[in-house]
């Protein structure tokens, strides 16, 4: 191979230990000699896609043309910079005799993009083609319309949204209180057709919409062999509703920001609904009103918000974990089970036609949704209880 004929740009990280690979030749007919090739599955894809181990790691090399492999690569970048999950990209190789002479022939050219294998990551055609469950099965279009909602949100038109370009990977999370939880995302591995709007339009979500819920109808036909039309329309239902929600969500997050000045990630382990954001809302401004009673003046949203935060909010969630009260509750963060007390406060008060106090509507949800003993609970909530008197005002209905 003439070096000469090269284009590289690729990561100097990895660069020593790719620059020896046969790009001179195309991808298919490169043999065990000059890589060591990596035995991974993969899915359905109109590219020829090959995967290399090299001393210090491994990655997945597609054959393409020197434009879409140059924009994919700055796509990937972009989507990264952007919290976007999508593959990482090493950089691209282009091969081209006589490069830079004027009668070169521009089609005569080999192209390669270069990204990192990731870990533990499955295709979705592999998945589908185990005995999966409706509810693991529901997890890979839960992820993908997290995925796709995260997309237009950011005004990206995927162009080419299917499963077939996708990559779904179990990632370990770790919560605010230690615990480990695991949580299925989905990687966009195909990034040829994005387009990075000023306005992403209805019409372009529609598009990407409609490809993916194709892709859907034919996982469904071709990978399981199924030809259930009930099921399938079940599985888009339930698609389009995650990536509403989704979309929603995040929507009324940037909502949420801009009234309150504080940031969700920051404050937050991790919001996965709006109307836990709608109670945080009510809680601030229960508390705003409070504030201004106390300064017999109007207090702002953001002043209040930050107040609540401070004194309320941040020292209830430090109680929570220094009385482990998430071991009556294991499948819950912080967050969900602080919105959760209220919500059951809210709806014992109707029911009674009184406020019932913070003190009651903890008993009273932790006796109902506790599967642990009774005395394990009790024992937990009357040491909350007392500790929780030095942190609500006076005027607040412990």
């Amino acid at each position: 191979m003439d070096k000469k004929n090269l284009v590289i740009n690729l990561n100097p990280d990895f660069q020593h230990e790719l620059i020896e690979l046969p790009w001179d030749q195309p991808l298919n007919e490169w043999n065990n000699n000059q890589a060591d090739f990596l035995d991974v599955r993969k899915g359905i894809s109109k590219h020829t896609v090959r995967f290399v181990r090299t001393k210090s790691f491994s990655i997945a090399i597609k054959q393409t043309n020197p434009i879409s492999a140059y924009f994919e690569n700055e796509s990937l970048i972009k989507l990264l910079k952007i919290g976007i999950h999508a593959l990482r990209p090493v950089g691209y190789v282009f091969y081209k005799k006589n490069l830079f002479m004027r009668d070169s022939d521009p089609d005569n050219v080999l192209a390669f993009l270069i990204t990192l294998l990731e870990e533990k990551s499955i295709p979705h055609s592999i998945l589908f083609g185990w005995d999966f469950t409706d509810n693991n099965r529901k997890l890979i279009y839960e992820a993908s319309a997290e995925l796709i909602a995260n997309l237009h949100y950011n005004n990206i038109h995927w162009g080419d949204a299917s499963l077939s370009n996708i990559l779904v990977k179990f990632i370990k999370l770790k919560e605010e209180n230690g615990k480990v939880s695991t949580e299925l995302k989905a990687f966009l591995a195909d990034a040829e057709t994005l387009n990075f709007l000023k306005k992403i339009s209805d019409i372009q979500k529609q598009d990407d919409l409609n490809k993916f819920i194709s892709s859907i109808e034919e996982a469904n036909k071709i990978l399981t062999g199924k030809k259930d039309s009930e099921k399938i329309e079940e599985d888009k239902k339930f698609f389009l509703k995650s990536y509403s929600d989704q979309l929603s969500l995040l929507t009324k997050t940037e909502q949420f920001e801009q009234l309150t000045g504080l940031t969700v990630k920051k404050h937050f382990y991790k919001i996965s609904d709006q109307y836990s954001l709608d109670s945080i809302t009510k809680q601030i401004e229960e508390h705003k009103w409070y504030l201004s009673e106390k300064a017999g003046k109007e207090v702002d949203m953001q002043t209040a918000a930050r107040d609540w935060i401070t004194n309320i909010y941040e020292p209830i969630i430090s109680e929570f974990n220094s009385l482990k009260l998430f071991d009556l509750f294991p499948k819950t963060n912080s967050l969900k089970l602080y919105v959760d007390i209220m919500a059951h406060k809210y709806y014992l008060s109707l029911e009674q036609r009184k406020d019932v106090g913070i003190s009651y509507a903890i008993r009273s949800y932790c006796e109902k949704h506790s599967n642990k003993e009774q005395s394990s609970i009790t024992r937990i909530v009357d040491n909350l209880i007392k500790r929780l008197a030095k942190i609500f005002p006076q005027r607040y209905n412990l």
